[in-house]
């Protein structure tokens, strides 16, 4: 495809739905719009392409002058069916509109009619001119969702590489591996529609952007132009696993080892139009030894599998961010209650795990702030307690514990309950029994 700087690139997909089906050049129709256009190209068939791009693109709502503009192929093959002038059909895939002067991108889709050949010729520099009556269909966007596009912009890192034992990973590593967790947990919410990350980067690299030196502001524009209502960027500040030798305090000169993960990430979800930051937030995760080894599936310290446990490490950071932004923004809610009482919860995948506790809160007063008079949220009355009895990859399914189920309805909202903390019972003993009988020291591990 052509490359032009400061570009706009407008896919738009074709197919033949009326292949040589008559009709009136002047007549009109509810489902359709007309144009007439002209269209240029090196031959005949690439004149007639053209037109009708420009066609659709206008029929959209895409303007395209008289200025610095190209029409490009993404894929597949495009055939014009029939020659000279008369009513025809085109099939054709994916093709990209490029106009100078904007980085803009907007996503359409058209469909052709049916066209007509009013007039052609052959210019003096060899190329053909096409005059065209162009029947664009006027559909609705395939895609009606009301949910909000939201990009992960690539991540900064605050160091070139990270350790994991002896697994050394570098920052723009880690910062991908991340980013797609991010955007897997994102799309398990069923909250955001999540541009999809190879474009995102397919295009930072056509446009040359630097962006982890871009301010805030220019990551706010990058994202407008990509379609996405929100962006979310960050900055990962600690990533590692370790070792931590400890005097077991029992035999001298002997040490047991203990394991620790550290992972931290600062994040902006930032809203696009206003480039205003809409939330934020660092989260930090310490995992020591126990739940470093609930990392890896198979537990042996001289042969652990490093890339399995940094990925798993890598995903609860990427969780915990979506659990804090899904809170704020899209708290899990009840979806229905079932004839049975079971109770569905509009959020599943990695969101839950089965076991896990819940409150059930009710609106209740309005609160508003006394200087500005803006709305600072509701209070919320505890109507039950529930906990997740399924999951599934978008809903979960929940029945109660204690409080009235008579007073659940659909839209309530559903908080992780916060259990008491436990008193220490003391410190952890190293000794571990075999189930012949014998015992296992911290050192024999």
């Amino acid at each position: 495809m052509k490359a032009i700087c400061s570009i706009v690139a407008i896919t738009v997909l074709f197919c033949s739905l009326n292949t040589g089906v008559a009709a009136d050049a002047n007549a009109t129709s509810k489902d359709t719009i007309f144009r007439q256009v002209q269209g240029q190209g090196p031959t005949k068939d690439e004149a007639v392409k053209n037109g009708l791009f420009q066609a659709v693109a206008q029929a959209k709502g895409v303007v395209v002058g008289s200025g610095d503009y190209s029409f490009g192929y993404r894929s597949a093959t495009a055939d014009v069916n029939g020659t000279g002038t008369g009513k025809k059909s085109v099939e054709f895939d994916a093709v990209s509109v490029q106009t100078a002067g904007t980085l803009q991108t907007t996503d359409i889709a058209g469909l052709v009619k049916t066209y007509e050949v009013i007039n052609e010729k052959k210019l003096p520099d060899g190329t053909y001119q096409v005059t065209l009556k162009v029947w664009v269909y006027d559909h609705q966007p395939l895609d009606k969702s009301a949910r909000v596009r939201l990009a992960v912009m690539p991540l900064r890192t605050e160091a070139a590489s990270y350790n994991f034992l002896d697994l050394v990973m570098t920052g723009d590593k880690l910062a991908d591996k991340l980013a797609q967790k991010l955007t897997t947990a994102l799309t398990q919410t069923n909250k955001f529609a999540v541009l999809d990350r190879q474009h995102i980067q397919e295009y930072l690299h056509e446009q040359a952007v630097l962006f982890n030196t871009a301010p805030i502001e220019e990551q706010a524009r990058i994202g407008l132009a990509l379609g996405a209502d929100l962006i979310l960027v960050g900055t990962i500040t600690e990533a590692n696993l370790r070792i931590k030798q400890t005097d077991t305090g029992a035999i001298a000169n002997v040490t047991f080892k203990e394991y620790r993960a550290d992972f931290g990430f600062d994040y902006q979800l930032i809203v696009a139009p206003s480039r205003q930051v809409k939330t934020s937030g660092s989260i930090r995760l310490r995992l020591e030894t126990d739940d470093v080894k609930k990392l890896v599936a198979k537990w042996e310290p001289s042969d652990l599998d490093l890339n399995e446990l940094a990925d798993n490490l890598i995903a609860a950071a990427a969780l915990k961010v979506v659990d804090e932004i899904s809170d704020k923004l899209y708290p899990p809610r009840i979806a229905s209650i079932s004839p049975d009482g079971s109770i569905i919860i509009d959020q599943g995948g990695d969101r839950f795990a089965v076991g896990t506790v819940l409150d059930v809160f009710k609106p209740d007063i309005k609160i508003t702030d006394s200087d500005t008079e803006e709305a600072l949220g509701l209070t919320e009355v505890l109507v039950a307690t529930i906990r997740i009895d399924k999951v599934a990859p978008t809903m979960s399914y929940a029945s109660v514990v204690s409080g009235e189920a008579s007073k659940l309805s659909q839209g309530l909202i559903c908080r992780a309950k916060q259990l008491p903390p436990q008193e220490p019972e003391g410190a952890k003993s190293q000794v571990e029994r075999t189930p012949q009988g014998g015992v296992k020291l911290p050192f024999d591990k």
